[in-house]
């Protein structure tokens, strides 16, 4: 699992979505959000603190694969909300394979 997870996960997202031209957005994330290590998430997914969201595009998940148990979101650029857990509490990370 280590393994498909550093090749999913090498340009995790942390709750900023795959969006690269919304740089603004993403420094204002890194201020708000911690950064999680692999070894972070790993633990997280195992331990079932945190949720993984896989926003990749069809032809990368059919390249690559997703994270077991990882919510596959229908758009990786416009998803609806009630495609996330209902329970606000839980914790998201979200990743990508990094498109920009």
């Amino acid at each position: 699992m280590r393994t498909l997870l550093f090749g999913l996960a090498l340009s995790l997202a942390a709750v900023t979505g795959c969006n690269a031209d919304k740089t603004a957005s993403a420094d204002k994330a890194k201020d708000e959000f911690p950064a999680l290590s692999m070894d972070d998430v790993q633990k997280g997914i195992e331990g079932k603190t945190l949720t993984a969201v896989d926003c990749n595009g069809d032809r990368t998940r059919k390249k690559l694969g997703t994270l077991p148990g990882a919510i596959v979101v229908s758009d990786e650029e416009s998803f609806e909300a009630k495609e996330l857990p209902a329970d606000k509490a839980t914790k998201l990370v979200f990743y990508c394979a990094n498109p920009g």
